[in-house]
């Protein structure tokens, strides 16, 4: 098997990040079975799963280089992707290469093809698959522990069929009400799917109503629970575009200054999380170590600066909450409060409250479409912010799209932010600043 076989292949499974699909049709049993019949890789995996709505990729991106940097062969699982699958499969900050996923394609499909005639559960999906070829490198690999990043809620998820040592739930807000719910409680008690008996949960500081929720649960399945809100701290002395430097404390572990280049103070807030997991793994504080590998951080789309002339701004946010966020940042940090926006939405957004969070931001609007098969089109999209009075363009065509913002933005003289899904970065690609990144799988993707 040639790599674009592998990646033709993978991408020709059943995808529900692409398809529209009940929530009832995802099962654990399949994905149970599945890892069943790859020997049970995640039984001799120590793995940390981390479930949430905002910031649970950002969180285990920076609990993986944490690890890394105490010495620990560290693998990490994320999604999705913006440019390559091999995004979601790293050890060390390292992307798993074309030639290891072929060798694992290879491996899984014969195992694929069975269960498609034999099981009672189908063929595993997409999502199912990648999370099998995760567990599958890591235990290759050897990796001394996996930081997983539940794909969908938690309890129905193909991540929750790994045996965790420590549970997270970052902050918790409305997202996939199609699949999880319509109230905050009901997508709290669907993350919450992921805790364990005696096996501790970090918790993120949340809204009240998830909050309770999820404390309830983890009494109920006796999960001891760290509530970040009680056991950190952290005072945030400088805001600008290299990031924050801020004094961090950690109830009984340690106190120090670190400079953190992800932009946001809800960074600070990820970074202090995955140091009370780091707590909970028994490694030491050593702030000069931490200064180190946080002055390393770059994850791509999150508030990322693409370019200076003129200033634009990427980020993968695609619900009310972060665009609050979002909004929040480029303030503290950039001093922008007003931009050119090029904005593009999948199904299921909730377009009416982004707008509303949008309001009086925006200096001219361009909405696109992005490059998924469940792309809102255009006209539907501006129909929620045709109440805001600036100037709107609709360019369905992305490509095309960010040539035009591009200049409005130069002709303004205003920032360009572009937000709104992961599925807009290929236009973006060679601003994105990936090392490595083959065409053919920018194209694929």
């Amino acid at each position: 098997m040639e790599y674009r076989e592998a990646l033709e292949y993978l991408y020709g499974l059943i995808n529900y990040e692409k398809t529209r699909v009940p929530y009832t049709d995802l099962k654990l049993e399949r994905m149970r079975e599945f890892v069943e019949r790859l020997g049970n890789p995640q039984k001799t995996i120590p793995t940390v799963l981390v479930a949430g709505t905002k910031g649970k990729g950002s969180t285990s991106y920076m609990l993986h280089r944490l690890f890394g940097a105490f010495g620990l062969r560290c693998g990490l699982f994320s999604k999705p992707h913006l440019l390559t699958f091999r995004e979601r499969i790293r050890i060390d900050d390292r992307l798993i290469s074309p030639e290891e996923l072929v060798c694992l394609v290879d491996r899984v499909r014969s195992v694929v093809e069975a269960m498609e005639r034999e099981s009672p559960w189908g063929q595993p999906t997409y999502f199912e698959v990648a999370v099998g070829l995760a567990l599958l490198y890591f235990l290759g690999k050897d990796v001394d522990v996996a930081v997983v990043e539940v794909g969908l809620g938690g309890r129905l998820d193909a991540t929750n069929v790994t045996e965790p040592q420590v549970t997270v739930i970052t902050p918790v807000s409305f997202d996939h009400m199609e699949v999880l719910g319509n109230t905050l409680e009901q997508i709290a008690w669907e993350k919450a799917g992921i805790l364990r008996s005696n096996v501790p949960l970090v918790l993120a500081p949340q809204r009240e109503e998830a909050r309770e929720v999820i404390l309830q649960e983890a009494k109920r399945k006796g999960a001891p629970v760290l509530e970040v809100a009680e056991e950190c701290h952290a005072d945030i002395t400088f805001r600008g575009l290299r990031g924050s430097r801020f004094r961090f404390s950690i109830r009984g572990w340690g106190e120090g200054e670190v400079v953190l280049p992800l932009l946001g103070d809800h960074q600070v807030g990820n970074f202090l999380t995955a140091l009370l997991v780091v707590r909970l793994f028994g490694l030491p504080c050593e702030v000069s170590r931490l200064q180190e590998v946080a002055g390393t951080f770059r994850w791509p789309g999150r508030v990322d600066v693409l370019s200076f002339s003129p200033l634009c701004v990427f980020d993968v946010a695609h619900n009310r909450a972060s665009f609050e966020v979002l909004l929040a940042t480029l303030r503290d940090y950039l001093d922008v409060k007003k931009a050119v926006c090029l904005l593009g939405f999948l199904e299921g957004k909730d377009c009416a409250g982004i707008a509303e969070v949008l309001r009086g931001f925006p200096a001219y609007c361009i909405f696109t479409e992005p490059l998924h098969p469940k792309a809102l089109p255009v006209e539907v999209v501006s129909s929620f912010f045709s109440s805001f009075g600036v100037p709107v363009e609709l360019i369905p065509d992305p490509y095309r799209a960010r040539e035009r913002a591009e200049s409005v933005a130069r002709t303004l003289g205003l920032p360009l932010l572009v937000a709104g899904s992961f599925y807009l970065a290929r236009p973006f690609k060679e601003a994105l600043r990936f090392e490595e990144i083959l065409e053919e799988e920018v194209e694929l993707c």
